[in-house]
């Protein structure tokens, strides 16, 4: 397996489960990720693209994707409408807590993979309720937290993992699917990403960051777009902003406060920079209702 850019990896502080809608509008992108948990993706409205390695998707409503760890994907907004998508995120032996000896692999749709399979599923119509029900009993057993509730939610993992196993078995031919070259990033441009990464809430530009990789700016710049589809300024913001976001939701620390935390010494800038990339204002953000839960074993 080649080696995946440290950069590109989200979900570093994971639970053993995670289940959260996420919203994307306004002037949203991001970059390519991959994550060591396995993921589900189901869309609860609106349309977009999804890329996954070396294959793109236009998804709708009720459309759902199964995506490996290790494998790189990003969502993309079409036209700026806006989506929404139901994400469980878990660890790869919560699907194993009821063990058979009937050759079954359940996490098999995250690992097999020939060149005509698909990660997104057209489901069912009459699966459809059944999805949802499976993902508000997550969403409750965690909520009643009297116990147990790692075993109930591995109990459900382990009833939805079977569910979509009959019905990509019975849906042998999938949407078209459009192929492209998959990412690969020029060792500058990786070095680059780490830098950033590493360094975010720092006073970043092209030239310092030039300097400090000892290459031409305008040699830099050009190909990291190319690579990326970011300039290096739209990809220091994004992972600003990413961390904002993250703060936002699991701390009670003050917008401003925030704001310099990230990166931004221009409190307006950053509000004015939320708001494009997320479509709704910091303080907004944070006042959304919030369907995001986390389970340990521990």
């Amino acid at each position: 397996m080649n080696r995946l850019p440290e950069s590109l990896q989200t979900f570093r502080s994971f639970c053993d489960f995670q289940i959260f809608i996420n919203r994307n509008e306004g002037e949203w992108r991001m970059p390519f990720e991959w994550h060591e948990p396995l993921e589900i993706f189901y869309v609860v409205s609106g349309r977009g693209k999804y890329y996954i390695e070396n294959k793109v998707y236009v998804f709708e409503p009720g459309d759902l994707f199964v995506i490996g760890n290790h494998e790189l994907h990003k969502s993309q907004l079409i036209n700026q409408e806006p989506f929404e998508a139901m994400i469980i995120m878990f660890d790869p032996s919560l699907a194993n807590l009821i063990q058979l000896d009937d050759g079954v692999d359940p996490l098999s749709l995250f690992y097999e993979r020939t060149d005509d399979f698909s990660h997104q599923l057209k489901v069912n119509p009459k699966l459809q309720p059944k999805l949802r029900w499976c993902f508000d009993l997550m969403m409750e057993e965690y909520d009643r937290k009297e116990g147990f509730s790692l075993r109930a939610v591995g109990s459900l993992l382990q009833w939805l993992l079977l569910e979509l196993k009959r019905e990509y078995g019975r849906n042998k031919r999938y949407n078209q699917i459009e192929c492209w070259n998959g990412v690969h990033l020029k060792p500058v441009v990786q070095n680059a990403m780490e830098y950033i990464n590493r360094r975010y809430n720092e006073n970043i530009n092209l030239s310092k960051l030039s300097s400090e990789l000892r290459v031409n700016p305008s040699y830099l710049s050009r190909e990291f777009k190319h690579n990326t589809g970011f300039s290096i300024v739209e990809f220091i913001s994004f992972k600003r902003i990413w961390h904002a976001k993250e703060m936002l939701l699991y701390t009670d620390t003050q917008v401003t406060e925030i704001a310099y935390q990230v990166g931004f010494n221009n409190v307006t800038h950053f509000h004015w920079m939320f708001k494009k990339m997320i479509g709704v204002s910091p303080n907004k953000y944070r006042k959304l209702p919030k369907i995001f839960y986390n389970l340990k074993k521990y």
